[in-house]
């Protein structure tokens, strides 16, 4: 007998497309890969055929020819939406069948279920889980906000501040604010219910009861078919700030039995009352005494590398024992109750670009990031991923990730100090300002060393170095003088509200040096020895002719040019699209008045003015794009 070809060859991998771009996306592909299966990322924004955005109004038919295409140019069976937007959406699955694709997704009701936190929070309610809700209908603008308020202050249920939620699941921590005064709502809530709109689709709101010092725990499981609940080691996501979950530690720590049982009981309770299957996410918060369920994701979290570290398996492994267990060949065990000999502790940081002090965001071009991005010595062991590539713009409308840090160690003392030592090793420069020294301090921090943080702490309790120790202000003269125009003498440099030395004779003393130019304007990059010997690396990257950016140890400067006798301007915060202008030519403003709002990373930066003033020119329009620094409005102060 005659064996044909196709029997000599042998069997076809199964081919899976994995949505998204970035670090994350390549490490779920990677972990195909490590189960034998073929992997394609699809979606990237550079890429032919990108993702839409879920207000899209054509996102099926864009999807029709993504998939298309891959399906053309891969075969492929699968589809794994990663941890886009799109993972979260009940649409995506119908939209996947209909090109011929298995979505490795949970099921579209339960994906709606979790997307509508209100719902998702009513139906806890209704199995006896404690929520913070104090609305039981969605809030659709300001006059019902106030009437809600005011009946369930009348009823002794509700005091500021309270927090107001969206309704829908929102990323980036704009999906809640804190409201602390009734101006701050009339002032903030209408552009930002403008926003989730814009972003989301939705801006119904509802109303929770504010928390004080609770802590912030996040439990991932995975539920299967028969039935079977698997909970892995809890993270707490507590120190937050400005609504983003910045550090996140695995296991919790201080975590008592008891919350921890109350936890494992409401997630069982809420996953098969939901008929959940895959593996998913429960936010809780505690304050001591009760727990209470938050908000629900029905997905992997971006922290997944975390928890199935310290617990010692492989989250998409058990995504696929759930929902797609065909493409196994094998099930993942059970964890054991007592783990190995040497605990795991991990610590998960997100690198952000932003001028943390100022608590604004600073996008823009990526010049030099760090090669090394492993770490192992001794009992621990750290892995930097970056999200940019030198030479990559940050958008302003993304958001603002640069990359994240995860290191594991034997102990929480030993992580904390395994990651300070690899944070003051990183280093990115250009045109962007990131938050790792601000991560530095925050885990040098007392409390947080004695795990006595709560969600609140950052934003409440922290507050960071200003002003470095070092001679910055003689170093950063020398080094602007060497490639930026000349000073005339009613011009000087700016850093903050401190103004830099004109009459340095001063040069730095270079050990290696290389200079570079962008759009026309000269750069200079290096390594310098200071006065008392040490060496010191160095970058200063021109944004424009009257602003540059200056990275030292981990310490950004961002400087302006000012010129005394100008007319005073209103100038932006950061780069992005303006959003809001609230005053006309001619108007007079009073002291701390929002005059103007520009959007960046997802959030919303007012501009506001110390004193009253009277404006003489508006230079930009709504929606408009600016750069940092560009002058927005001319202003005549009022004596």
């Amino acid at each position: 007998m005659k064996i044909g070809l196709a029997e000599n060859q042998p069997p076809r991998l199964p081919s899976i497309l994995v949505l998204g771009e970035g670090a994350l996306a390549e490490q779920i592909k990677n972990d195909f890969l490590e189960l034998g299966l073929h992997a394609q990322l699809v979606g990237g924004e550079q890429s032919a055929y990108p993702l839409p955005k879920v207000t899209d109004f054509d996102a099926k038919g864009q999807f029709e020819a993504l998939f298309k295409h891959w399906v053309d140019q891969t075969g492929a069976e699968w589809v794994h939406p990663g941890l886009t937007l799109w993972s979260e959406r009940s649409e995506f699955e119908g939209w996947a069948r209909q090109a011929g694709l298995s979505s490795i997704s949970v099921s579209p009701k339960t994906l709606h279920l979790f997307w509508n936190t209100h719902q998702l929070l009513q139906m806890a309610d209704g199995i006896g889980v404690p929520t913070l809700g104090l609305s039981d209908d969605p809030i659709t603008s300001i006059r019902e906000i106030e009437n809600t308020i005011k009946k369930l202050v009348h009823e002794n249920q509700a005091t500021l501040p309270f927090v107001l939620k969206s309704a829908y699941r929102a990323r980036s921590g704009y999906g809640s604010r804190v409201i602390r005064s009734l101006e701050e709502l009339h002032e903030w809530v209408p552009v930002w219910m403008d926003q989730l709109r814009e972003h989301t689709g939705q801006s119904l709101l509802f109303i929770e009861r504010y928390l004080e010092s609770a802590r912030s725990y996040v439990q991932p499981f995975a539920r299967l078919k028969n039935g079977e609940t698997e909970f892995f080691p809890i993270i707490d996501a507590s120190l937050t700030f400005e609504g983003k979950n910045w550090l996140e530690v695995c296991p919790a720590q201080s975590l008592d039995n008891e919350t921890k049982n109350k936890i494992e009981d409401y997630t069982r309770r809420i996953v098969e009352k939901s008929d959940f299957m895959g593996v998913g996410n429960l936010v809780f918060l505690c304050n001591g005494r009760e727990v209470y369920l938050t908000e629900g994701l029905a997905r992997p979290n971006f922290a997944y590398r975390l928890w199935e570290n310290v617990a010692r398996t492989k989250a998409l492994q058990w995504q696929l024992h759930a929902l797609a267990p065909a493409l196994l060949v094998k099930h993942p065990k059970p964890r054991p109750k007592i783990q190995a000999s040497t605990p795991i502790c991990g610590l998960n940081l997100k690198i952000y670009a932003e001028d943390t002090w100022l608590k604004i965001p600073h996008p823009g071009m990526v010049h030099e990031v760090s090669t090394t991005t492993d770490w192992s010595e001794g009992t621990h062991e750290g892995s930097l991923v970056w999200d940019v590539v030198p030479g990559q713009e940050v958008h302003w409308n993304n958001s603002g990730s640069i990359g994240h840090l995860t290191v594991f160690a034997e102990n929480w003392t030993e992580v904390l100090a395994a990651t300070r030592s690899i944070l003051k090793e990183i280093w990115i420069s250009g045109g962007v300002q990131t938050n790792e020294r601000f991560l530095y301090e925050l885990l040098s921090h007392p409390w947080v060393e004695e795990s006595m943080f709560y969600t609140g702490f950052v934003d409440e309790e922290f507050i960071p170095k200003q002003i470095p120790d070092f001679d910055w202000n003689t170093i950063l003269a020398s080094a602007l003088s060497e490639v930026a125009p000349p000073l005339n003498e009613k011009e000087s440099w700016i850093w903050l509200n401190q103004r830099l030395p004109v009459d340095t004779a001063a040069r730095l003393k270079w050990t290696q040096r290389m200079d570079f130019m962008v759009d026309g304007l000269r750069g200079v990059k290096g390594f310098f020895r200071t006065e008392n010997g040490n060496t010191e690396r160095i970058c200063v990257f021109p944004l424009h002719a009257q602003r540059y950016v200056v990275r030292m140890q981990n310490w950004f400067f961002s400087i302006r040019r000012s010129e005394k006798g100008r007319p005073l301007q209103l100038m932006a915060l950061t780069s992005g699209r303006v959003h809001s202008i609230f005053f006309r030519e001619g108007s007079k403003v009073e002291p701390k008045q929002c005059v103007l709002m520009i959007e960046s990373h997802q959030r919303l930066i007012s501009h506001r003015l110390p004193v009253a003033v009277t404006i003489k020119k508006i230079k930009v329009q709504s929606e408009q794009i600016v750069k940092i620094g560009e002058e927005l409005i001319e202003i005549e102060r009022i004596p």
